[in-house]
């Protein structure tokens, strides 16, 4: 089995939204509702993209796209919120598990104490990661929220 290996993406503001974009585009229905905690029209999908202003992303490539990114948004008083999606064909690879893993590795490194994630009630996957990471879970309705201490 190969070894997952995330990578910083680094690029311009115009080409990471862009590649945000192609990434988005490529999720399934029901993987947009996994990250965006409900359905997700094409112009607000686009809106998202073209906003986005994510103080670090990293991400899996694979097959010459990336197949897996996270966004950590670094907020006031030492707090952060991640964003992590993996494209359909590509879930059950690992590739969330190490985005994640790398992604709050990196909080730490930025003096950051805590990070949120936001996510459904349906996304299994996410919420057994922040619970595996010592998270708590906040539960809304359909939506959930986990505070990671670092």
């Amino acid at each position: 089995m190969q070894a997952i290996t995330p990578q910083l993406v680094s690029l311009s503001r115009p080409a990471l939204r862009r590649t945000l974009l192609r990434h988005y585009r490529r999720l399934s229905e029901a993987s947009r509702r996994l990250r965006f905690m409900g359905g997700i029209k094409e112009e607000v999908l686009t809106q998202t993209a073209n906003s986005a202003s994510p103080n670090v992303m990293f991400g899996i490539k694979e097959d010459g796209a990336y197949r897996g990114i996270l966004e950590l948004h670094i907020l006031e008083d030492g707090r952060a919120e991640i964003g992590l999606s993996v494209e359909d064909a590509y879930q059950g690879r690992g590739f969330g598990r190490a985005l994640f893993q790398l992604g709050l590795s990196e909080a730490q490194a930025r003096q950051v104490h805590s990070v949120d994630v936001h996510f459904s009630n349906a996304n299994a996957a996410i919420q057994k990661l922040c619970l595996e990471m010592g998270g708590d879970m906040r539960v809304n309705g359909m939506d959930s929220m986990s505070r990671i201490t670092l």
